[in-house]
């Protein structure tokens, strides 16, 4: 019973890897798709605005529930590493689109696009790993 709140460390990092990675994977994916309905006029500008803003805001705070975690083993500390990377790819992706459409420079968010599709499909991965 005493070993029930023990665990793998390492599994502890990739649990909090995969669900900090799924919850930015939705918020990657929302900015990607709200950047494709302004290409083909079905969105607003400002709605647009807002709803990368509210991505932008909820993917910084997936990701700094990820770097709140404490690796302990040299396998964690890679993990950490990987994740956070791929984290910090995704925020300033988003952030990025986020400026574009603050500026009404569509082209520079369009340009963004592979970028969100490349660290969502990133995230997609991380997001398996306590399955």
């Amino acid at each position: 019973m005493l070993l029930a709140g023990c665990g793998d460390p390492d599994q502890k990092l990739r649990d909090a890897a995969a669900q900090s990675a799924r919850e930015a994977a939705s918020e990657v994916e929302m900015t990607r798709l709200v950047v494709e309905q302004l290409q083909t006029h079905r969105l607003w500008q400002q709605t647009a605005r807002q709803m990368v803003a509210d991505a932008e805001k909820a993917l910084e705070t997936a990701a700094s529930s990820f770097t709140a975690q404490q690796p302990s083993t040299a396998e964690s500390r890679r993990l950490y590493e990987q994740v956070g990377d791929v984290l910090d790819d995704a925020q300033k992706a988003v952030t990025a689109t986020r400026i574009a459409l603050g500026e009404q420079d569509l082209a520079a968010a369009v340009r963004e696009l592979a970028v969100l599709r490349e660290s969502g499909e990133e995230l997609d991965r991380i997001g398996e790993l306590a399955k």
